[in-house]
């Protein structure tokens, strides 16, 4: 669960987020619809009601098949990037797709996770192990939806925040990870080189493919990274 470049004392902690800190996947639950209807009229406030639910009717159609997809994995190919799929119902709509309006639709689509996902046994211990052992924390995940801000808010009710110091993720970045886009993004924010950081996540080719430490559960985890600082 660990890949680590290790020669020196270590700065910061890159952390995956599905099948790591929380589970590996996404309840569908038909109230979703309810509540991205009331989300997506309030990031449209200029436009007319019947428009309104006309853009939610294209935009909670055409999204469904992917999160009924994510019900079963957080990691299901991602085929159509969640901007071309909002610019595509945007289109059909007569409505422009400026940058602006795909990232406010964006984030309403990505609804609050506080009353539908847990974290993981261990998770909120590894977070407190990593800021007590002086290492700044990043989160750096793939997603579909949501951005930085719309994970702040998850970790916010979650009651992780706290212990969180920066995210990163692939709508961010522009790419899935294993591209290093990702990554690099959380380095350059550290201002650390590689081999002054971890790489904790759940999936072997995006996390740790190279992996020299591989622990069972979160709590050795926080073990595995007070032994490597204790060995300096």
């Amino acid at each position: 669960m660990i890949r680590r470049n290790l020669k020196r004392a270590l700065d910061a902690a890159l952390i995956d987020v599905g099948g790591t800190l929380w589970p590996n996947s996404w309840p569908f639950r038909e109230t979703d619809a309810l509540g991205r209807r009331e989300r997506i009229a309030a990031a449209m406030p200029a436009m007319e009601p019947e428009a309104v639910e006309a853009l939610a009717d294209d935009l909670i159609s055409s999204s469904r098949p992917g999160d009924e997809a994510r019900s079963i994995s957080t990691e299901m190919e991602i085929v159509v990037k969640a901007e071309v799929l909002i610019a595509n119902s945007l289109a059909r709509q007569g409505l422009p797709a400026d940058p602006q309006t795909v990232m406010r639709l964006r984030r309403a689509m990505s609804i609050p996770i506080s009353d539908r996902m847990k974290p993981l046994p261990g998770a909120q211990e590894l977070l407190a192990e990593i800021h007590a052992l002086g290492m700044r924390t990043a989160i750096a995940s793939n997603t579909y939806w949501r951005d930085a801000e719309s994970y702040w808010d998850d970790f916010r009710l979650l009651g992780l925040a706290g212990d969180i110091d920066a995210i990163f993720t692939s709508v961010d970045a522009g790419h899935l990870k294993p591209h290093p886009a990702v990554f690099e993004m959380a380095l350059r924010w550290a201002g650390c080189t590689p081999d002054r950081c971890v790489v904790i996540g759940n999936r072997e080719e995006n996390d740790i493919a190279p992996a020299l430490v591989i622990a069972p559960d979160l709590w050795a985890c926080a073990k595995a990274l007070r032994a490597m600082l204790d060995s300096d």
